[in-house]
C-alpha cells in the first residue's frame, strides 16, 4: 500500500510541475522577439516620460518555422521605429531564415491641458488645469508635463477646453507688465524696476525700459515678473 501510495503520488506532482513549464512555440518566440526588440529600441530613443505600449501581431501558427540553434533575431529600420506600425525582420542566422513581423506600437506622454476654456490674459491655476496622457503623434509642439512648471503664467491668446497648453501661447512676464529688474555687480545685488516692451517665458530674452534710466536693453526672464540683466 505504501509503494502505491508513492508511486501516485509521484505522478501527481510530475504532472503540476509539467504545467508550471513555459516553454514557448517557435510561433510565439517569433513574436516575443520582434516586440522585445522594438520595445528595447523605442527605450532607447524616447524620453523617460514617455509611456510606451507594445504589441506584436501573432504569428500564423499554419506557418513552419524550422528549428533554430541559436535565438531568433530581429531588426528595423530608423524609419519603422518611428511609426505606429512597426515591421521587424525575425530571422533565425543560422539557417537563412526569416519572417517579417508587424508591431503595433503606442506612445505617449503626459501633457498639461485646459479643463475649461481660457480667455487672453487669464492667470493659469490648477483649478483650470489637468494632466491627461496623449499621443504623441497628436502634439505638434513641446508642451508642458506638469501643473507646477505653469505656476504664475497668463494666457496670451483664448484657450479651449482639452487643449495641450504650448510655450507659445503663455507669458511669465506679459508685455506692458511692471517688472522687477535685477543684476549683479561686484558681489552686489542691485534691484530697480521697468516695464516688459515684450512677452517672455522663463529663460527668454526681451526688451524692456528701466523706470528710473527710461533706457530699454535686453534682459532674461527669471521668474514670474522678474527679469535679470548684465552689467
Amino acid at each position: 500500500m505504501r509503494i502505491l501510495i508513492f508511486l501516485l503520488l509521484t505522478v501527481k506532482s510530475g504532472g503540476v510541475f509539467a504545467e508550471t513549464l513555459d516553454i514557448s512555440s517557435p510561433h510565439q518566440q517569433v513574436s516575443d522577439t520582434a516586440r522585445q526588440y522594438v520595445l528595447e529600441r523605442l527605450t532607447q530613443l524616447t524620453p523617460d516620460t514617455t509611456q510606451l505600449k507594445v504589441e506584436a501581431a501573432s504569428v500564423d501558427e499554419r506557418l513552419q518555422i524550422p528549428a533554430c540553434t541559436e535565438p531568433f533575431s530581429a531588426q528595423a529600420s530608423e524609419n519603422s521605429l518611428s511609426q505606429a506600425n512597426v515591421t521587424v525582420r525575425v530571422s533565425c542566422v543560422p539557417s537563412s531564415w526569416f519572417l517579417y513581423v508587424m508591431v503595433k506600437v503606442s506612445q505617449t506622454q503626459p501633457v498639461v491641458v485646459t479643463k475649461v476654456p481660457v480667455s487672453p490674459g487669464t492667470l493659469l491655476d490648477e483649478s483650470q488645469l489637468e494632466v491627461i496622457n496623449m499621443e504623441l503623434g497628436q502634439l505638434r509642439s513641446s508642451t508642458f508635463a506638469s501643473i507646477s512648471d505653469l505656476s504664475g503664467a497668463r494666457s496670451k491668446r483664448r484657450l479651449r477646453a482639452g487643449q495641450p497648453i504650448e510655450p507659445s501661447q503663455l507669458c511669465y512676464v506679459c508685455k506692458g507688465d511692471s517688472i522687477v529688474i535685477r543684476a549683479n555687480t561686484a558681489g552686489l545685488q542691485i534691484k530697480t524696476t521697468g516695464i516688459a516692451l515684450q512677452d517672455g517665458n522663463i529663460g527668454d530674452t526681451i526688451l524692456i525700459k528701466n523706470r528710473a534710466s527710461d533706457k530699454q536693453i535686453d534682459a532674461r526672464v527669471i521668474n514670474v515678473g522678474e527679469v535679470a540683466v548684465g552689467i
